[in-house]
């Protein structure tokens, strides 16, 4: 080998490495695959010479290569067209199906004249394929796709040196590739996280201060849910013969699907409390209005409902599924009626009973959901089963419920929270 000969390999290396840290730093500085893939080919015909080339990635719900992008200096925009809307690879079929197969390149001087040559791209296009070099893009154990080249300009075929270079700036692909699509998957983390505070604010909303009330009567309320929104419910809404009506409603469930059918039973609740006067009928107006919708989702909600009259103390109660109320009298707790009646959404026409109550100066009644009682400690204790018979010998009140709360805190500490929490209390000062 003469020096000419030579200086002129030692220049092309050179070139050929200058293009591959050229390819590291491009493809290092772009977090979108829609802009990667473009950028990719053009580096990949840069640093082997090529007429044209493309990418293929590997679908792997479907098992087959799908033309991602392509680009042809003859024929220009119209190849990625074409090839995207006609063509598809079964895995092993086309040359760059025996790659993605067997993951090794490969390197056809005349592809006229190799049975695993896929015509139809040529075909399609109108491109004439004359030699190709296809490498695989491979991420750790994972096929991500392939990047083919087609048609070396300077010289009859691709070499092992376009080979190499081509393989290398694979690996910086397939890093690429999953950089990009950590950062998507993270980009829409981040988006569905701003998504779900701004659900969670809104859903705040259906959640009204607590009124002022006669006769020493007060009320405080809390919802907490699991995650960012939660099936929880509680209203107090003001009635036209000077009561109120109170409820906490459980949606089976958490997350979105709960809180979107706790936003239509808040609604439902609002709408039938103006035109039906006994708690009970209201509770079967709301049962048949949301019963179709529930059924179909397979959901259901718990309710414990009260009629309140402030000045008296006294309470209707109605209940559908839902847990006792608490009714604090005392160092201990008061017994509540038996009231029969089932959850809403499991069957068309339930029949729902009342019962009656009075509140006494001094007393207060908390209406609570399984966020409560089934609260977790790090041991996996139940709240309800250790800590809520003590608590209610030695809590002081009226309010009870913040207390309540401040204990059930402590004794989940640093647990997972798993169920969505909300009382509701009422109580009369002395």
């Amino acid at each position: 080998m003469d020096m000419n000969t030579y200086s002129a390999n030692e220049a092309n290396v050179a070139k050929r490495l200058k293009n591959l840290v050229k390819a590291s730093q491009s493809l290092a500085g772009i977090e979108s695959l829609d802009d990667l893939l473009p950028q990719l080919l053009d580096l990949a015909q840069e640093v082997t010479d090529a007429e044209a080339s493309s990418i293929l990635l590997y679908n792997s719900k479907l098992n087959v290569l799908e033309f991602s992008l392509a680009k042809n200096e003859a024929l220009g925009e119209k190849t990625e067209q074409i090839l995207k809307s006609n063509v598809e690879l079964k895995m092993g079929e086309g040359l760059a199906g025996w790659v993605a197969v067997n993951r090794k390149p490969v390197i056809i001087q005349d592809v006229q004249q190799d049975t695993r040559f896929f015509k139809d791209a040529d075909h399609y296009t109108g491109f004439h394929t004359r030699t190709l070099l296809c490498v695989p893009i491979v991420y750790g154990k994972e096929l991500l796709g392939v990047i083919e080249v087609l048609n070396s300009k300077n010289k009859p075929c691709f070499n092992v040196e376009d080979e190499e270079i081509l393989d290398s700036f694979a690996h910086l692909a397939g890093v690429a590739i999953i950089r990009s699509r950590l950062l998507e998957a993270q980009l829409k983390q981040q988006r569905l996280r701003i998504e779900l505070e701004a659900a969670s604010h809104i859903q705040a909303q259906f959640c009204p201060e607590c009124p002022e009330m006669e006769g020493g009567s007060k009320a405080w309320a809390v919802s907490l849910p699991a995650a960012f929104v939660g099936g929880d419910l509680y209203d107090i809404i003001p009635m036209p013969d000077g009561s109120w009506l109170v409820y906490v409603a459980d949606v089976c469930g958490k997350g979105l699907p709960a809180a979107l059918v706790m936003v239509a039973l808040w609604a439902r609740i609002r709408s039938e409390a103006l035109v039906q006067q006994e708690v009970d009928k209201m509770l079967e107006s709301v049962n048949s209005a949301m019963y179709s919708l529930l059924a179909k989702e397979g959901l259901f909600a718990t309710i414990i409902v009260g009629k309140y009259w402030p000045a008296t103390g006294r309470m209707q109660l109605v209940r559908g599924g839902h847990l006792f109320p608490l009714w604090f009298v005392g160092k201990g707790l008061g017994k509540i009626p038996e009231l029969s009646g089932i959850s809403l959404g499991v069957v068309p026409s339930p029949v729902y009973e009342t019962a009656e109550i009075i509140i006494e100066p001094g007393q207060s009644i908390l209406f609570i959901t399984d966020g409560v009682t089934e609260a977790r400690n790090e041991s996996d204790e139940l709240f309800a089963s250790n800590r809520l018979p003590e608590h209610v010998k030695t809590a002081k009140g009226p309010p009870w419920g913040s207390k309540l709360l401040d204990e059930i805190q402590t004794w989940r500490a640093n647990a997972e929270i798993t169920d969505d929490l909300t009382i509701l209390e009422i109580w009369r000062d002395l």
